[in-house]
């Protein structure tokens, strides 16, 4: 399918390609080289010969003077002013529609009345027509192409009296009119054929879904204050995985406890003091055990060197199972259960959150940016009920996800969170949000702070030449096999090793948890892995009680790596989520209607947009391509819907949704 195949054949633009077309054959030019003469693209003359889009004024006229098309009376009568006008309003008229127009249809005598009758309405009294006088005589140029009356309520709200001074502004306010359909409505046709018939009221009725909601509508409401907190530390004892963690080295530890006081016993039994005859088999499943939990000690007999049975025992009390640790996670979980009940008991749910949580840095990540996101100044007043799934815990699997599925049923808008790991699990979730045509707000995290000057979505967003003048003034080797990402991993990498080490300490702080640091170090070596790890423990713990440590030398470099590393990996997500992803666009099976998500970069950004959703504030544009047209989100550039251009695909969905 070529780049403008989705564009319509308009019959009007066909006959003027028409002519070009015979001209340029008797003079033996290429529409490559005809193109070259009026200093424009081939495309030009292939569209128009196409019957496609139509030159400006100027390609026109220069084309009449090098095709020798003055004296055509053909050409003359379509390149005149009055019919080239009922051309680009039959064009636009079209696109309100929902349907191509054909002016060409029409005997010679009506084509001329047709053309009359724009015209007037659109270079010469339309502007000074009564609201009354304007709308019958739009009245009038529909019933040349077979359609119905619009109603005077729909003519004053879409098109107004003054919409016909100019073909111009006829397609401004068309455009006005899409960018409304678009939101509501799976095709223009569609849109066209209910709202253009409604009295007052009954429009009202259908554009209800756009009105603004006060937000007086959520203040009123009582506090949301069902949910008891759980300290940021016991967060992971609601997880899974990390429960299981702590049971099954709990129970490891309690088999290492027991064989070291068996091994202990033997040795002490034994006449030489010796333990040569202990099992084989056990003593290797201890030396296991001592690896796993970092111990020091060593049972390995030599001639020289025999095992004491006191240090023995002494390390099996250090390595005893710690009681208090399932205590913890059993009443952190019965505090998640309160919360669950709070959760199912609430009687409506506005956010869901759709996040994947394993580790550690997973549950501080999620809670960290739900917290951030409403105890926002502007979202807390509105007493938001939202699903933090940190905070909630059941012990069944199976009932977990009735309860993901009843909470996303009942929720008005989903949160998406982004991580460096997903789920099929959150992919469904966020699909059949969009499925029911609610909002999704996708947030992928950046490497950013602003203190630093660290931007890296900036960084993506820079043209190739301001990339190279920017690794010009960091003295960087600007290789032009270079592609941009593997220039902008070059600049962050130097922004970051200018920072002081207190600034990357505090980089390192606030992205810990979002970048998963503990999981990218694990492919280090030993000695570094564990000064990463000690320093990581050491600064999320300090960082609450004092004063973070700053990175050891030895590390820092790997630690830049990793954050360059993980930063680009999210820019790759954070494209693929607006452009390519397929939750990117989903249909709404009960409309029809393609619905987008939101992707946005930053938690202030997500508020923002969560607070333009709740109040039904979005700000859009219509964006007109040669396949489709979409409706973007401003702030994030966002596609929010999209109507094909594809004729038979949009016939398609008019016989299975709206006929």
């Amino acid at each position: 399918m070529s780049e403008h195949s989705a564009e319509e054949i308009q019959p009007g633009i066909r006959r003027i390609g028409d002519i070009v077309l015979k001209y340029r054959l008797r003079k033996d030019l290429t529409q490559k080289k005809l193109a070259d003469l009026i200093k424009r693209n081939r495309n030009v003359i292939t569209l128009l010969e196409q019957g496609r889009r139509m030159p400006g004024p100027e390609d026109l006229s220069s084309l009449a003077d090098i095709l020798d098309l003055h004296d055509d009376p053909d050409w003359r009568v379509v390149t005149h002013d009055h019919y080239l006008s009922a051309i680009a309003f039959e064009t636009v008229l079209g696109e309100m529609i929902g349907k191509a127009l054909n002016l060409e249809t029409l005997d010679p005598l009506s084509q001329g009345m047709l053309i009359e009758a724009v015209t007037e309405y659109v270079q010469d009294q339309g502007a000074h027509m009564s609201l009354i006088q304007a709308h019958a005589h739009f009245n009038s140029i529909l019933t040349f192409y077979g359609e119905r009356n619009i109603s005077l309520a729909f003519y004053r709200h879409f098109l107004g009296q003054t919409s016909f001074a100019s073909v111009e502004q006829f397609e401004h306010q068309v455009r006005e009119l899409q960018k409304t359909a678009i939101r509501i409505y799976g095709s223009f046709r569609k849109a066209y054929k209910t709202l253009s018939i409604c009295s007052e009221s009954e429009l009202q009725e259908h554009l209800k879904p756009l009105e603004k909601i006060d937000r007086s509508l959520y203040t009123q409401r009582r506090p949301f204050e069902t949910i008891h907190p759980i300290a940021r530390e016991r967060l992971d004892d609601l997880g899974y995985i990390s429960a299981e963690r702590v049971r099954r080295q709990n129970r490891e530890r309690h088999e290492l406890h027991s064989k070291l006081n068996e091994l202990a016993e033997w040795i002490e039994n034994d006449k030489e003091g010796s333990m040569l005859g202990f099992s084989a088999k056990k003593t290797h499943r201890i030396q296991a055990l001592l690896r796993k939990f970092d111990s020091d000690l060593e049972i390995e007999e030599t001639l020289f060197n025999r095992v004491d049975p006191e240090e023995i025992r002494r390390e099996a009390a250090r390595m005893a199972p710690e009681d208090e640790d399932l205590a913890r996670i059993e009443e952190t979980q019965e505090t998640g259960q309160k919360n669950l009940s709070a959760y199912l008991t609430e009687p409506y749910m506005d956010v869901y959150i759709a996040t994947s949580m394993r580790e550690r840095a997973d549950f501080i990540s999620v809670n960290t940016f739900v917290e951030t996101i409403f105890k926002d100044p502007r979202i807390a007043p509105l007493h938001l009920r939202y699903f933090n799934p940190t905070l909630s815990w059941i012990a069944d699997r199976v009932a977990k996800g009735l309860v993901e599925a009843l909470m996303l049923k009942r929720a008005s808008l989903t949160i998406y969170m982004a991580q460096k790991g997903d789920t099929f699990g959150k992919d469904s979730e966020a699909s059949v949000a969009l499925g029911q045509g609610k909002p999704v707000i996708v947030y992928v995290p950046r490497l950013y702070s602003e203190k630093s000057q660290i931007d890296s979505e900036s960084l993506m967003k820079m043209h190739e030449h301001g990339l190279r003048l920017l690794m010009q003034e960091l003295n960087l080797e600007a290789d032009e096999d270079l592609d941009r990402q593997g220039m902008v991993a070059k600049v962050l990498s130097a922004q970051l090793h200018q920072l002081p080490p207190q600034a990357l300490t505090d980089l390192v702080l606030s992205h810990w948890a979002d970048f998963d640091l503990y999981g990218e170090i694990k492919d280090l070596n030993a000695d570094q892995k564990q000064l990463a790890s000690n320093w990581l423990d050491e600064l999320t713990l300090k960082a609450r009680t004092g004063t973070p440590p700053l990175p050891p030398e030895q590390i820092r470099a790997t630690l830049i790596e990793k954050l360059v590393h993980v930063a680009l990996f999210f820019e790759r997500r954070a494209f693929t989520f607006k452009e390519v992803h397929p939750l990117a666009l989903q249909v709404i099976l009960s409309s029809g209607v393609l619905n987008g998500i939101l992707v946005v970069r930053s938690a202030e950004a997500c508020t923002r947009m969560l607070e333009q959703i709740l109040t039904n504030t979005l700000e859009t544009e219509l964006k007109v391509e040669p396949e489709n047209y979409r409706l973007i989100e401003k702030h994030t550039g966002s596609t929010l819907r999209v109507i094909s251009k594809n004729r038979l695909l949009t016939n398609a969905f008019w016989t299975q949704y709206f006929a």
